[in-house]
């Protein structure tokens, strides 16, 4: 329901400089070790010999996750290699 001209509107809350000013995150560089094939400029980087499903168990599963996630934000899409 659309508030009425007697009820207050809340204000929004301000956002603080902690929030606004992120460092921007790093390759850690997890993925060396994996065959990594530059496709072609649209499709863009190929990771061969990676396991999904070996990434989420592995002991460093938030390191390689967030390095696949930056690889696909810096470059193109990175793709896994179903061989």
């Amino acid at each position: 329901m659309a508030p009425i001209a007697t009820e207050q509107i809340q204000q929004p809350v301000p956002v603080t400089k902690s929030v606004q000013a992120r460092e921007p995150l790093k390759y850690s560089g997890s993925l060396d070790s994996y065959k990594a094939i530059d496709l072609t400029p649209v499709i863009g980087t190929e990771y061969a010999g990676i396991d999904l499903a070996e990434v989420l168990k592995a002991p460093n599963s938030d390191e390689l996750i967030r390095d696949i996630a930056i690889k696909s934000m810096c470059r193109t899409p990175a793709t896994v290699g179903l061989r």
